[in-house]
């Protein structure tokens, strides 16, 4: 089995308004490819900046992390880029479309910064794959504000995985969502994994769905 992911936090110091709160404390991981792994915990126990760490996002604790064989405190700022934009797909919370383009261009948006191997015509293949699976062919034209926050969500997801990443990170992708189109979500999340040996990482509430994933890690606050 090949390790993707070798993380090793000593701290992360988060900073509130009010406070400076040290989370992570000597947090440990290792994924192997093809992992589907559920991170639940308490709010406030560090599960989001966890997912900001592994996703490159966030680059300031205390630690070390070897991704995808490679040190990523040794990486050029372009790598680091392009592994975000195309082995790193992200559903995370803070992930804003942007408004004044619509549902369409939001989700094509990584295509614009994908390599040239990347681009063609398995670009409109794969868009069309994903639209019709999540089931949001019809929202396509409109504009994110004309949308409903379920509809948004969805919108949210098919971009994270629009690339077919190595690693999907997902923050509670299922959180505003129906029973119907939560469940789309999963399945949609767990093909992927069977066909692509792709490598799903998710943060959630929803006991069901974690203990779907192969192993299901809790986080505590540091006390």
């Amino acid at each position: 089995m090949t390790k993707i992911i070798d993380l090793s936090v000593k701290e992360k110091i988060y900073k509130s308004k009010k406070a400076q709160i040290s989370i992570l404390n000597d947090f440990r991981l290792e994924v192997t490819a093809g992992e589907k792994i559920a991170i639940v915990g308490e709010s406030g126990a560090g599960k989001s900046s966890l997912l900001n760490i592994m996703g490159l996002l966030d680059r300031n604790y205390s630690g070390e992390y070897t991704l995808f064989g490679s040190p990523t405190d040794q990486l050029h700022t372009s790598q680091l880029a392009q592994w975000r934009n195309q082995r790193i797909g992200f559903v995370l919370q803070e992930s804003a479309l942007i408004n004044s383009l619509t549902v369409e261009d939001n989700i094509k948006l990584p295509f614009l910064y994908a390599s040239p191997d990347k681009k063609g015509a398995g670009e409109i293949e794969d868009f069309d794959t994903v639209v019709s699976a999540i089931g949001i062919r019809y929202i396509l034209k409109k504009k994110p504000l004309e949308c409903s926050g379920g509809e948004r969500a969805r919108a949210v997801f098919a971009r994270g995985i629009i690339m077919k990443p190595q690693i999907i990170l997902a923050d509670e992708p299922t959180a505003s969502l129906d029973v119907e189109n939560r469940e789309r979500i999963v399945t949609l999340l767990f093909s992927m994994n069977k066909e692509f040996n792709t490598t799903i990482i998710t943060v959630t509430h929803d006991l069901e769905i974690a203990n779907r994933h192969n192993r299901v890690i809790r986080l505590e606050r540091s006390k």
